[in-house]
């Protein structure tokens, strides 16, 4: 991002995520990249990170639609992560990717929809019936 000339803060935001118990848990994005009133908050995420993928799940349930939620994973686990744990997923060769589309968002604009990938756990099991 850096190289891009991608203006981003690292750990700079805070939040609170309210569980199904009632309880809350702090959850502090990675990354934050700003476009005016627009924050993208990019996360490294490991397929199979349960609780962690819960955790976004809630966390866009509950926050703000001018936050824009991105997850960069291996590029062969794209298709394995729930599509409600995102607004955006891109494969760790398709960062540079991520960087143009965040600093070619315009500010004052809305944010551009995402085709979101189908899943592999679902391919795999249409395939086997």
């Amino acid at each position: 991002m850096d190289r891009q000339g991608l203006v981003h803060e690292h750990r700079s935001l805070r939040f609170r995520v309210q569980d199904a118990a009632g309880g809350s848990t702090r959850y502090e994005p990675a990354i934050v990249a700003r476009r005016g009133p627009i924050l993208f908050l990019v996360e490294p995420v490991a397929p199979g990170r349960t609780v962690r993928i819960r955790r976004l799940v809630a966390f866009l349930e509950q926050h703000s639609p001018e936050i824009v939620l991105v997850l960069v994973t291996a590029d062969g686990s794209v298709g394995e992560i729930h599509p409600d744990a995102y607004d955006e997923i891109y494969g760790a060769s398709e960062v540079g990717r991520l960087t143009a589309r965040i600093r070619d968002q315009d500010p004052e604009g809305i944010v551009q929809p995402f085709q979101k990938p189908q899943r592999t756990v679902a391919r795999i099991r249409d395939t086997a019936k």
